[in-house]
Protein backbone atom coordinates (compact mmCIF):
# COMPACT_ATOMS: atom_id res chain seq x y z
CA UNK A 1 0.00 0.00 0.00
CA UNK A 2 1.53 3.31 -1.05
CA UNK A 3 1.35 6.51 0.92
CA UNK A 4 -1.06 8.85 -0.89
CA UNK A 5 -2.69 12.24 -0.41
CA UNK A 6 -1.33 12.83 3.08
CA UNK A 7 0.46 16.14 2.75
CA UNK A 8 -2.70 18.17 3.22
CA UNK A 9 -3.42 16.47 6.51
CA UNK A 10 0.12 17.12 7.67
CA UNK A 11 -0.79 20.78 7.26
CA UNK A 12 -3.81 20.30 9.51
CA UNK A 13 -1.80 18.53 12.18
CA UNK A 14 1.19 20.86 12.11
CA UNK A 15 -0.51 24.25 11.65
CA UNK A 16 -2.01 24.42 15.13
CA UNK A 17 -2.74 28.00 16.16
CA UNK A 18 -2.02 28.66 19.82
CA UNK A 19 -4.46 31.55 19.95
CA UNK A 20 -4.47 32.16 23.68
CA UNK A 21 -0.77 32.99 23.66
CA UNK A 22 -1.30 36.00 21.36
CA UNK A 23 -2.61 39.03 23.21
CA UNK A 24 -2.63 41.86 20.67
CA UNK A 25 -5.33 41.98 17.99
CA UNK A 26 -6.21 45.10 15.97
CA UNK A 27 -9.01 44.20 13.59
CA UNK A 28 -12.50 45.64 13.51
CA UNK A 29 -15.47 43.31 13.25
CA UNK A 30 -16.70 45.52 10.42
CA UNK A 31 -13.82 44.22 8.29
CA UNK A 32 -15.20 40.70 8.43
CA UNK A 33 -17.78 39.43 5.97
CA UNK A 34 -20.28 36.75 7.02
CA UNK A 35 -22.20 36.17 3.81
CA UNK A 36 -21.47 35.23 0.22
CA UNK A 37 -21.52 38.88 -0.82
CA UNK A 38 -18.75 38.41 -3.36
CA UNK A 39 -20.57 35.68 -5.27
CA UNK A 40 -23.80 37.66 -5.22
CA UNK A 41 -22.01 40.76 -6.50
CA UNK A 42 -20.29 38.86 -9.31
CA UNK A 43 -23.58 37.42 -10.57
CA UNK A 44 -24.96 40.96 -10.83
CA UNK A 45 -22.08 41.93 -13.14
CA UNK A 46 -23.42 39.79 -15.98
CA UNK A 47 -26.26 40.62 -18.35
CA UNK A 48 -29.61 39.93 -16.63
CA UNK A 49 -30.79 38.11 -19.75
CA UNK A 50 -28.16 35.44 -18.99
CA UNK A 51 -29.33 34.71 -15.43
CA UNK A 52 -29.10 30.98 -14.63
CA UNK A 53 -31.53 29.79 -11.97
CA UNK A 54 -31.23 25.99 -12.02
CA UNK A 55 -30.65 24.57 -8.54
CA UNK A 56 -29.55 21.04 -7.80
CA UNK A 57 -32.00 19.68 -5.27
CA UNK A 58 -31.83 16.23 -3.76
CA UNK A 59 -34.14 14.18 -1.58
CA UNK A 60 -35.18 14.56 2.04
CA UNK A 61 -32.52 16.47 4.01
CA UNK A 62 -33.82 15.04 7.29
CA UNK A 63 -33.25 11.50 6.01
CA UNK A 64 -29.76 12.45 4.85
CA UNK A 65 -28.86 13.80 8.28
CA UNK A 66 -30.17 10.57 9.81
CA UNK A 67 -28.01 8.49 7.46
CA UNK A 68 -24.92 10.62 8.12
CA UNK A 69 -25.34 9.99 11.86
CA UNK A 70 -25.92 6.28 11.25
CA UNK A 71 -22.79 6.08 9.08
CA UNK A 72 -20.70 7.68 11.81
CA UNK A 73 -22.12 5.23 14.34
CA UNK A 74 -21.27 2.24 12.11
CA UNK A 75 -17.78 3.66 11.53
CA UNK A 76 -17.17 3.79 15.27
CA UNK A 77 -18.44 0.21 15.67
CA UNK A 78 -16.25 -0.91 12.75
CA UNK A 79 -13.03 0.97 13.59
CA UNK A 80 -13.30 1.95 17.23
CA UNK A 81 -12.86 5.35 18.86
CA UNK A 82 -11.41 8.17 16.78
CA UNK A 83 -7.67 8.79 17.42
CA UNK A 84 -7.48 5.76 19.73
CA UNK A 85 -4.33 3.64 19.56
CA UNK A 86 -5.30 1.24 22.34
CA UNK A 87 -8.57 -0.48 23.19
CA UNK A 88 -9.50 -2.68 26.12
CA UNK A 89 -10.56 -6.22 25.28
CA UNK A 90 -13.94 -5.62 26.91
CA UNK A 91 -14.54 -2.51 24.79
CA UNK A 92 -13.58 -4.40 21.63
CA UNK A 93 -15.97 -7.23 22.53
CA UNK A 94 -18.87 -4.84 23.18
CA UNK A 95 -18.18 -2.88 20.01
CA UNK A 96 -18.09 -6.06 17.94
CA UNK A 97 -21.39 -7.27 19.36
CA UNK A 98 -23.10 -3.91 18.75
CA UNK A 99 -21.76 -3.89 15.21
CA UNK A 100 -23.19 -7.35 14.49
CA UNK A 101 -26.59 -6.15 15.75
CA UNK A 102 -26.53 -3.60 12.90
CA UNK A 103 -26.61 -6.41 10.30
CA UNK A 104 -29.58 -6.66 7.95
CA UNK A 105 -31.09 -10.03 8.89
CA UNK A 106 -34.57 -10.44 7.38
CA UNK A 107 -36.89 -13.23 8.47
CA UNK A 108 -36.51 -16.07 5.98
CA UNK A 109 -39.82 -17.60 4.89
CA UNK A 110 -40.39 -21.35 4.98
CA UNK A 111 -41.59 -23.45 2.09
CA UNK A 112 -45.32 -23.80 2.41
CA UNK A 113 -46.31 -26.94 4.28
CA UNK A 114 -42.76 -27.74 5.42
CA UNK A 115 -40.24 -26.73 8.08
CA UNK A 116 -37.58 -26.03 5.44
CA UNK A 117 -36.45 -22.51 4.69
CA UNK A 118 -37.05 -21.20 1.17
CA UNK A 119 -33.52 -20.95 -0.23
CA UNK A 120 -34.89 -19.38 -3.42
CA UNK A 121 -36.37 -16.40 -1.58
CA UNK A 122 -34.91 -12.92 -1.69
CA UNK A 123 -34.79 -12.87 2.09
CA UNK A 124 -32.54 -15.94 2.09
CA UNK A 125 -30.19 -14.36 -0.48
CA UNK A 126 -30.07 -11.05 1.38
CA UNK A 127 -29.37 -12.77 4.68
CA UNK A 128 -26.58 -14.76 3.04
CA UNK A 129 -24.99 -11.64 1.54
CA UNK A 130 -25.11 -9.62 4.77
CA UNK A 131 -24.11 -12.65 6.84
CA UNK A 132 -20.85 -12.93 4.89
CA UNK A 133 -19.97 -9.30 4.15
CA UNK A 134 -20.80 -7.57 7.44
CA UNK A 135 -18.78 -9.75 9.86
CA UNK A 136 -16.15 -10.47 7.18
CA UNK A 137 -15.22 -6.85 6.59
CA UNK A 138 -15.06 -6.24 10.35
CA UNK A 139 -12.44 -8.95 10.79
CA UNK A 140 -10.45 -7.80 7.76
CA UNK A 141 -10.48 -4.15 8.84
CA UNK A 142 -9.45 -4.96 12.40
CA UNK A 143 -6.47 -6.98 11.13
CA UNK A 144 -5.20 -3.70 9.68
CA UNK A 145 -5.68 -1.94 13.05
CA UNK A 146 -6.66 1.43 11.53
CA UNK A 147 -6.34 4.73 13.41
CA UNK A 148 -8.42 7.62 12.07
CA UNK A 149 -8.55 11.22 13.25
CA UNK A 150 -11.41 12.91 11.39
CA UNK A 151 -14.29 12.45 8.99
CA UNK A 152 -13.99 13.72 5.44
CA UNK A 153 -16.77 13.82 2.88
CA UNK A 154 -19.99 11.92 3.69
CA UNK A 155 -22.46 11.40 0.86
CA UNK A 156 -25.91 9.83 0.93
CA UNK A 157 -27.30 8.05 -2.16
CA UNK A 158 -30.90 6.77 -2.20
CA UNK A 159 -31.21 3.60 -4.30
CA UNK A 160 -34.23 1.49 -5.25
CA UNK A 161 -34.30 -0.67 -2.12
CA UNK A 162 -32.23 1.27 0.39
CA UNK A 163 -29.53 3.88 0.99
CA UNK A 164 -25.83 3.86 0.12
CA UNK A 165 -23.57 6.20 2.06
CA UNK A 166 -19.98 6.99 1.10
CA UNK A 167 -17.71 8.09 3.94
CA UNK A 168 -14.11 9.21 3.46
CA UNK A 169 -11.59 9.01 6.30
CA UNK A 170 -8.46 11.04 5.49
CA UNK A 171 -4.95 10.12 6.62
CA UNK A 172 -5.79 6.78 8.22
CA UNK A 173 -2.80 4.93 9.66
CA UNK A 174 -2.98 1.20 8.92
CA UNK A 175 -0.79 -1.85 9.31
CA UNK A 176 0.97 -3.19 6.23
CA UNK A 177 3.26 -6.14 5.83
CA UNK A 178 6.83 -4.92 5.47
CA UNK A 179 8.24 -5.38 1.97
CA UNK A 180 11.72 -5.91 3.40
CA UNK A 181 10.68 -8.34 6.11
CA UNK A 182 7.33 -10.14 5.54
CA UNK A 183 7.26 -11.21 9.20
CA UNK A 184 7.05 -7.62 10.35
CA UNK A 185 4.46 -4.86 9.99
CA UNK A 186 4.82 -1.15 9.43
CA UNK A 187 2.28 1.66 9.63
CA UNK A 188 1.39 3.56 6.48
CA UNK A 189 -0.96 6.46 5.85
CA UNK A 190 -3.72 6.42 3.29
CA UNK A 191 -7.26 7.65 2.74
CA UNK A 192 -9.93 5.06 3.51
CA UNK A 193 -13.29 5.16 1.73
CA UNK A 194 -16.19 3.19 3.21
CA UNK A 195 -19.37 2.38 1.30
CA UNK A 196 -22.31 1.35 3.48
CA UNK A 197 -25.42 -0.19 1.93
CA UNK A 198 -28.41 0.08 4.29
CA UNK A 199 -31.79 -1.59 3.89
CA UNK A 200 -34.87 -0.95 5.97
CA UNK A 201 -36.03 -3.65 8.32
CA UNK A 202 -38.90 -3.11 10.78
CA UNK A 203 -38.72 0.67 10.25
CA UNK A 204 -34.96 0.76 10.95
CA UNK A 205 -32.05 0.94 8.54
CA UNK A 206 -29.73 -2.02 8.89
CA UNK A 207 -26.33 -2.73 7.32
CA UNK A 208 -26.77 -4.99 4.31
CA UNK A 209 -23.39 -4.71 2.62
CA UNK A 210 -20.20 -2.69 2.91
CA UNK A 211 -17.06 -2.06 0.88
CA UNK A 212 -13.78 -0.62 2.12
CA UNK A 213 -11.15 0.69 -0.27
CA UNK A 214 -8.12 2.93 -0.03
CA UNK A 215 -7.26 5.66 -2.50
CA UNK A 216 -4.02 3.83 -3.34
CA UNK A 217 -5.51 1.69 -6.08
CA UNK A 218 -7.48 4.62 -7.45
CA UNK A 219 -4.40 6.84 -7.63
CA UNK A 220 -2.36 4.12 -9.33
CA UNK A 221 -5.15 3.59 -11.85
CA UNK A 222 -5.44 7.33 -12.54
CA UNK A 223 -1.69 7.68 -12.99
CA UNK A 224 -1.71 4.85 -15.51
CA UNK A 225 -4.58 6.44 -17.42
CA UNK A 226 -2.76 9.77 -17.49
CA UNK A 227 0.41 8.14 -18.87
CA UNK A 228 -1.68 6.58 -21.67
CA UNK A 229 -2.79 10.01 -22.92
CA UNK A 230 -0.57 10.60 -25.93
CA UNK A 231 -0.87 12.90 -28.92
CA UNK A 232 -4.52 13.63 -29.68
CA UNK A 233 -5.62 10.01 -29.34
CA UNK A 234 -8.41 8.63 -27.17
CA UNK A 235 -7.40 5.86 -24.77
CA UNK A 236 -10.30 3.41 -24.30
CA UNK A 237 -8.54 0.59 -22.45
CA UNK A 238 -9.09 -0.57 -18.90
CA UNK A 239 -12.11 0.63 -16.94
CA UNK A 240 -11.75 0.82 -13.18
CA UNK A 241 -12.99 -2.38 -11.57
CA UNK A 242 -14.43 -1.74 -8.12
CA UNK A 243 -16.48 -3.83 -5.71
CA UNK A 244 -19.57 -1.91 -6.82
CA UNK A 245 -20.11 -4.80 -9.24
CA UNK A 246 -21.13 -6.83 -6.20
CA UNK A 247 -24.02 -4.40 -5.66
CA UNK A 248 -25.09 -3.28 -9.15
CA UNK A 249 -25.82 -4.88 -12.51
CA UNK A 250 -23.24 -3.69 -15.09
CA UNK A 251 -24.62 -5.79 -17.97
CA UNK A 252 -25.95 -2.81 -19.97
CA UNK A 253 -22.58 -1.10 -20.16
CA UNK A 254 -20.67 -4.38 -20.54
CA UNK A 255 -22.78 -5.26 -23.58
CA UNK A 256 -22.57 -1.82 -25.19
CA UNK A 257 -21.43 -2.31 -28.82
CA UNK A 258 -18.06 -0.90 -29.80
CA UNK A 259 -19.85 1.05 -32.51
CA UNK A 260 -21.56 3.18 -29.86
CA UNK A 261 -18.19 4.00 -28.31
CA UNK A 262 -16.73 4.93 -31.70
CA UNK A 263 -19.71 7.21 -32.38
CA UNK A 264 -19.30 8.96 -29.02
CA UNK A 265 -15.65 9.69 -29.82
CA UNK A 266 -16.23 10.77 -33.43
CA UNK A 267 -19.18 13.05 -32.70
CA UNK A 268 -17.93 14.64 -29.49
CA UNK A 269 -14.14 14.83 -29.52
CA UNK A 270 -14.21 18.26 -31.17
CA UNK A 271 -16.67 19.50 -28.53
CA UNK A 272 -14.36 18.87 -25.55
CA UNK A 273 -11.91 21.57 -24.48
CA UNK A 274 -9.04 21.53 -22.00
CA UNK A 275 -8.45 24.55 -19.76
CA UNK A 276 -5.39 25.56 -17.74
CA UNK A 277 -4.79 28.34 -15.24
CA UNK A 278 -1.33 29.94 -14.94
CA UNK A 279 0.71 31.90 -12.45
CA UNK A 280 4.09 33.26 -13.65
CA UNK A 281 3.68 31.02 -16.71
CA UNK A 282 3.43 27.84 -14.61
CA UNK A 283 0.25 25.78 -14.84
CA UNK A 284 -1.40 25.62 -11.41
CA UNK A 285 -4.78 24.13 -12.31
CA UNK A 286 -6.60 22.36 -15.10
CA UNK A 287 -10.11 21.33 -16.09
CA UNK A 288 -12.24 20.33 -19.04
CA UNK A 289 -15.15 22.07 -20.71
CA UNK A 290 -17.69 21.34 -23.42
CA UNK A 291 -19.03 23.42 -26.29
CA UNK A 292 -22.57 24.07 -25.07
CA UNK A 293 -23.43 26.43 -27.94
CA UNK A 294 -21.47 27.51 -31.00
CA UNK A 295 -18.55 29.50 -29.57
CA UNK A 296 -19.65 29.08 -25.94
CA UNK A 297 -17.94 26.68 -23.55
CA UNK A 298 -19.27 25.57 -20.16
CA UNK A 299 -16.98 24.40 -17.35
CA UNK A 300 -17.21 24.46 -13.55
CA UNK A 301 -17.44 27.67 -11.57
CA UNK A 302 -15.08 25.97 -9.06
CA UNK A 303 -12.26 25.97 -11.63
CA UNK A 304 -12.91 29.56 -12.70
CA UNK A 305 -13.16 30.82 -9.11
CA UNK A 306 -9.95 29.08 -8.07
CA UNK A 307 -8.22 30.58 -11.12
CA UNK A 308 -9.53 34.04 -10.22
CA UNK A 309 -8.08 33.64 -6.72
CA UNK A 310 -4.73 32.02 -7.55
CA UNK A 311 -3.91 32.50 -11.24
CA UNK A 312 -3.09 35.36 -13.58
CA UNK A 313 -4.84 34.01 -16.67
CA UNK A 314 -6.45 30.92 -18.19
CA UNK A 315 -5.97 29.21 -21.55
CA UNK A 316 -8.03 26.79 -23.63
CA UNK A 317 -7.16 24.16 -26.26
CA UNK A 318 -9.32 22.07 -28.57
CA UNK A 319 -9.03 18.35 -29.37
CA UNK A 320 -6.30 19.01 -31.95
CA UNK A 321 -4.15 20.91 -29.47
CA UNK A 322 -4.94 24.26 -31.05
CA UNK A 323 -5.24 27.23 -28.69
CA UNK A 324 -8.66 28.84 -28.53
CA UNK A 325 -8.64 32.49 -27.48
CA UNK A 326 -11.10 33.29 -24.69
CA UNK A 327 -12.98 36.56 -25.01
CA UNK A 328 -14.39 36.45 -21.49
CA UNK A 329 -16.84 35.00 -18.98
CA UNK A 330 -20.49 35.28 -20.02
CA UNK A 331 -22.39 34.15 -16.93
CA UNK A 332 -22.13 31.85 -13.92
CA UNK A 333 -24.41 29.72 -11.78
CA UNK A 334 -22.70 29.40 -8.42
CA UNK A 335 -25.56 27.22 -7.09
CA UNK A 336 -25.06 24.49 -9.70
CA UNK A 337 -21.30 25.21 -10.12
CA UNK A 338 -21.34 26.26 -13.79
CA UNK A 339 -19.52 28.98 -15.73
CA UNK A 340 -20.03 29.91 -19.40
CA UNK A 341 -17.07 31.25 -21.41
CA UNK A 342 -17.15 32.94 -24.82
CA UNK A 343 -14.46 32.26 -27.42
CA UNK A 344 -13.15 34.91 -29.79
CA UNK A 345 -14.35 32.82 -32.72
CA UNK A 346 -17.57 30.91 -33.28
CA UNK A 347 -17.33 27.10 -33.44
CA UNK A 348 -19.22 24.97 -35.94
CA UNK A 349 -20.61 22.32 -33.57
CA UNK A 350 -21.96 21.75 -30.07
CA UNK A 351 -22.93 18.83 -27.83
CA UNK A 352 -26.38 17.22 -27.79
CA UNK A 353 -28.13 17.01 -24.43
CA UNK A 354 -30.36 14.26 -23.06
CA UNK A 355 -33.07 14.70 -20.41
CA UNK A 356 -31.22 13.84 -17.19
CA UNK A 357 -34.48 13.43 -15.25
CA UNK A 358 -35.15 10.16 -17.09
CA UNK A 359 -31.91 8.47 -15.99
CA UNK A 360 -32.21 5.32 -13.89
CA UNK A 361 -29.76 3.32 -11.84
CA UNK A 362 -27.61 0.93 -13.92
CA UNK A 363 -28.06 2.97 -17.13
CA UNK A 364 -24.78 3.22 -19.10
CA UNK A 365 -22.50 6.18 -18.38
CA UNK A 366 -19.35 7.17 -20.28
CA UNK A 367 -16.83 9.91 -19.46
CA UNK A 368 -14.42 11.34 -22.03
CA UNK A 369 -11.87 13.72 -20.59
CA UNK A 370 -8.29 14.91 -20.64
CA UNK A 371 -6.15 14.78 -17.51
CA UNK A 372 -2.98 16.03 -19.16
CA UNK A 373 -4.15 18.29 -21.99
CA UNK A 374 -2.28 16.05 -24.42
CA UNK A 375 -4.72 13.24 -25.21
CA UNK A 376 -8.08 11.94 -24.06
CA UNK A 377 -9.31 9.08 -21.91
CA UNK A 378 -12.68 7.34 -22.28
CA UNK A 379 -14.03 5.22 -19.44
CA UNK A 380 -17.27 3.34 -18.97
CA UNK A 381 -19.49 2.77 -15.96
CA UNK A 382 -23.10 3.01 -14.84
CA UNK A 383 -25.45 5.49 -13.24
CA UNK A 384 -25.58 4.64 -9.54
CA UNK A 385 -28.33 7.09 -8.62
CA UNK A 386 -30.12 10.14 -9.97
CA UNK A 387 -30.76 12.24 -6.91
CA UNK A 388 -29.87 15.87 -7.58
CA UNK A 389 -26.42 15.03 -8.92
CA UNK A 390 -25.92 12.16 -11.37
CA UNK A 391 -23.94 9.66 -9.32
CA UNK A 392 -21.93 7.21 -11.38
CA UNK A 393 -19.36 4.45 -10.98
CA UNK A 394 -16.52 6.19 -12.84
CA UNK A 395 -13.83 7.59 -10.52
CA UNK A 396 -12.43 10.97 -11.54
CA UNK A 397 -9.67 13.35 -10.53
CA UNK A 398 -9.96 17.06 -9.86
CA UNK A 399 -8.40 17.77 -13.27
CA UNK A 400 -11.42 16.14 -14.93
CA UNK A 401 -13.97 18.63 -13.59
CA UNK A 402 -16.04 19.99 -16.45
CA UNK A 403 -15.73 16.83 -18.56
CA UNK A 404 -18.91 15.41 -20.14
CA UNK A 405 -20.81 12.35 -18.97
CA UNK A 406 -22.50 10.64 -21.95
CA UNK A 407 -25.26 8.09 -22.34
CA UNK A 408 -24.93 5.19 -24.78
CA UNK A 409 -26.19 7.38 -27.66
CA UNK A 410 -23.47 10.00 -27.19
CA UNK A 411 -25.78 12.59 -25.62
CA UNK A 412 -24.51 14.53 -22.62
CA UNK A 413 -26.28 13.57 -19.39
CA UNK A 414 -24.02 15.46 -16.99
CA UNK A 415 -20.91 17.57 -16.40
CA UNK A 416 -18.29 16.20 -14.02
CA UNK A 417 -18.26 17.98 -10.66
CA UNK A 418 -15.44 18.47 -8.17
CA UNK A 419 -17.68 17.46 -5.27
CA UNK A 420 -16.56 13.84 -5.30
CA UNK A 421 -13.11 12.85 -6.56
CA UNK A 422 -10.83 9.91 -5.85
CA UNK A 423 -13.67 7.57 -4.87
CA UNK A 424 -15.42 4.83 -6.82
CA UNK A 425 -18.57 6.96 -7.08
CA UNK A 426 -18.30 10.39 -8.70
CA UNK A 427 -20.86 13.17 -9.18
CA UNK A 428 -21.97 15.00 -12.30
CA UNK A 429 -24.05 18.15 -12.62
CA UNK A 430 -27.27 17.05 -14.41
CA UNK A 431 -27.65 17.93 -18.10
CA UNK A 432 -30.93 19.72 -17.37
CA UNK A 433 -28.79 22.46 -15.75
CA UNK A 434 -26.91 22.68 -19.07
CA UNK A 435 -30.15 22.76 -21.05
CA UNK A 436 -31.04 26.05 -19.35
CA UNK A 437 -27.85 27.50 -20.86
CA UNK A 438 -28.61 26.18 -24.34
CA UNK A 439 -32.17 27.47 -24.20
CA UNK A 440 -30.98 31.00 -23.37
CA UNK A 441 -28.20 31.28 -25.95
CA UNK A 442 -30.07 29.56 -28.77
CA UNK A 443 -32.05 32.80 -28.94
CA UNK A 444 -29.01 35.14 -29.01
CA UNK A 445 -26.65 35.62 -31.94
CA UNK A 446 -23.07 34.72 -31.05
CA UNK A 447 -21.75 38.17 -32.01
CA UNK A 448 -24.22 39.83 -29.62
CA UNK A 449 -23.28 37.73 -26.57
CA UNK A 450 -21.56 39.99 -24.03
CA UNK A 451 -18.80 38.85 -21.69
CA UNK A 452 -16.48 40.17 -18.97
CA UNK A 453 -12.76 39.52 -19.20
CA UNK A 454 -11.02 37.27 -16.69
CA UNK A 455 -8.63 40.12 -15.84
CA UNK A 456 -11.44 42.55 -14.98
CA UNK A 457 -13.22 40.08 -12.69
CA UNK A 458 -9.96 39.27 -10.95
CA UNK A 459 -9.05 42.93 -10.44
CA UNK A 460 -12.53 43.86 -9.23
CA UNK A 461 -13.20 40.94 -6.90
CA UNK A 462 -10.29 38.56 -6.38
CA UNK A 463 -7.12 40.59 -6.10
CA UNK A 464 -5.79 39.87 -2.60
CA UNK A 465 -3.49 42.22 -0.74
CA UNK A 466 -1.62 39.66 1.31
CA UNK A 467 -0.24 42.37 3.58
CA UNK A 468 -3.76 42.90 4.89
CA UNK A 469 -3.93 39.26 5.95
CA UNK A 470 -0.91 39.58 8.24
CA UNK A 471 -2.99 40.81 11.14
CA UNK A 472 -1.94 41.75 14.67
CA UNK A 473 -4.52 41.02 17.36
CA UNK A 474 -5.87 42.80 20.43
CA UNK A 475 -8.34 40.40 22.09
CA UNK A 476 -7.41 40.35 25.75
CA UNK A 477 -6.21 37.12 27.25
CA UNK A 478 -9.02 37.17 29.82
CA UNK A 479 -11.67 37.49 27.09
CA UNK A 480 -10.12 34.71 25.08
CA UNK A 481 -9.87 32.45 28.11
CA UNK A 482 -13.65 32.70 28.37
CA UNK A 483 -14.53 32.20 24.68
CA UNK A 484 -11.88 29.57 23.91
CA UNK A 485 -13.75 27.09 26.11
CA UNK A 486 -16.55 27.08 23.51
CA UNK A 487 -16.07 23.89 21.52
CA UNK A 488 -12.53 23.69 22.93
CA UNK A 489 -11.65 25.77 19.86
CA UNK A 490 -7.88 25.92 20.48
CA UNK A 491 -7.63 22.17 20.00
CA UNK A 492 -10.49 21.46 17.57
CA UNK A 493 -9.72 24.09 14.90
CA UNK A 494 -6.24 23.58 13.45
CA UNK A 495 -6.01 26.27 10.81
CA UNK A 496 -4.13 29.54 10.50
CA UNK A 497 -6.07 32.36 12.16
CA UNK A 498 -5.75 35.49 10.02
CA UNK A 499 -8.49 37.84 11.28
CA UNK A 500 -10.17 38.23 14.63
CA UNK A 501 -12.02 40.77 16.74
CA UNK A 502 -14.02 41.24 19.92
CA UNK A 503 -16.76 43.83 20.28
CA UNK A 504 -20.02 43.99 22.27
CA UNK A 505 -19.84 40.36 23.46
CA UNK A 506 -19.08 39.10 19.94
CA UNK A 507 -15.90 37.23 18.96
CA UNK A 508 -15.37 37.02 15.20
CA UNK A 509 -12.73 34.64 13.81
CA UNK A 510 -11.57 34.00 10.26
CA UNK A 511 -9.30 31.05 9.46
CA UNK A 512 -7.43 30.43 6.21
CA UNK A 513 -8.09 27.00 4.64
CA UNK A 514 -4.96 26.31 2.58
CA UNK A 515 -6.09 22.76 1.76
CA UNK A 516 -9.60 23.34 0.44
CA UNK A 517 -8.86 21.29 -2.68
CA UNK A 518 -8.99 18.17 -0.53
CA UNK A 519 -11.28 18.93 2.38
CA UNK A 520 -13.81 21.73 2.83
CA UNK A 521 -13.76 24.23 5.68
CA UNK A 522 -17.00 22.77 7.06
CA UNK A 523 -15.39 19.32 7.14
CA UNK A 524 -12.40 20.75 9.03
CA UNK A 525 -14.87 22.10 11.60
CA UNK A 526 -16.24 18.59 12.31
CA UNK A 527 -14.30 18.12 15.56
CA UNK A 528 -15.33 21.60 16.75
CA UNK A 529 -19.00 20.84 15.99
CA UNK A 530 -18.85 17.50 17.79
CA UNK A 531 -17.29 19.19 20.82
CA UNK A 532 -20.12 21.76 20.82
CA UNK A 533 -22.65 18.94 20.84
CA UNK A 534 -20.78 17.27 23.69
CA UNK A 535 -21.04 20.55 25.61
CA UNK A 536 -24.82 20.58 25.14
CA UNK A 537 -25.16 23.01 22.24
CA UNK A 538 -28.18 22.39 19.99
CA UNK A 539 -28.23 22.88 16.24
CA UNK A 540 -30.80 25.54 15.35
CA UNK A 541 -29.92 26.04 11.66
CA UNK A 542 -28.03 23.99 9.12
CA UNK A 543 -27.01 24.07 5.45
CA UNK A 544 -24.05 22.84 3.42
CA UNK A 545 -22.05 26.00 4.12
CA UNK A 546 -23.45 27.32 7.40
CA UNK A 547 -24.46 25.93 10.80
CA UNK A 548 -25.71 27.69 13.93
CA UNK A 549 -25.52 26.18 17.43
CA UNK A 550 -26.82 27.59 20.68
CA UNK A 551 -27.08 26.92 24.40
CA UNK A 552 -28.44 29.11 27.20
CA UNK A 553 -25.35 31.33 27.21
CA UNK A 554 -23.83 31.49 23.69
CA UNK A 555 -24.76 31.29 20.03
CA UNK A 556 -22.11 29.98 17.61
CA UNK A 557 -22.21 30.43 13.85
CA UNK A 558 -19.88 28.32 11.65
CA UNK A 559 -19.63 29.03 7.93
CA UNK A 560 -17.32 28.81 4.94
CA UNK A 561 -16.70 31.52 2.38
CA UNK A 562 -14.30 30.73 -0.49
CA UNK A 563 -11.14 29.43 1.20
CA UNK A 564 -11.99 30.71 4.68
CA UNK A 565 -13.61 29.16 7.73
CA UNK A 566 -15.52 31.78 9.72
CA UNK A 567 -16.69 31.35 13.31
CA UNK A 568 -18.73 33.94 15.21
CA UNK A 569 -19.38 33.42 18.94
CA UNK A 570 -22.01 35.67 20.55
CA UNK A 571 -22.68 35.90 24.26
CA UNK A 572 -26.46 36.02 24.74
Amino acid sequence: MKKVLTSFLVIIICTVTVFAATKNFTISSSDLSFKNSKKDAIKKEFNKKYNLNYKIESSDDKLKQEMVSLSKQVTYLLLGEMSSEEEKAEDYYNRHNEYLKMRYAPKIPKIKGTDRYDTESKEFTDDLVSGVSVPGVFLKINELDPIYNSYGDIRVTPVSDGIITTLTLPNVKMKQESLENPKEYERVSTNLVLYYYFKKLNKEYKLYYLIAETTDSLEEYMNNKSSNETGNTVDTTDNYESDLRDVYDFSKIDNLPQGNIDNIINHNKSNIMTLNSYYNNYSIGSANGIVINEGLVVTTWSFIEEALVNAQYITMKDANGNSQEIEGIVTVNTDSDLAVLKLKNKTTSKVSLADSSKLKAEDPAIIMSSKTGIGYTLRKGIVVANDGYIQNSIPVTKEEQGSPLFNSNGEVIGLTSTKATNTSISLSIPSNALKEIQDIFNKIEFEKVKSITFTKLKEDYYYISYEKERVANSISENTWNEYSKIGNIDKTISLELIKASYKDKVVSLRYKNNIKDYITSMQIATAFIEELEEQGYKEISSSATKKIYQNSKYQVTIMEEFDYLIIVMVKL
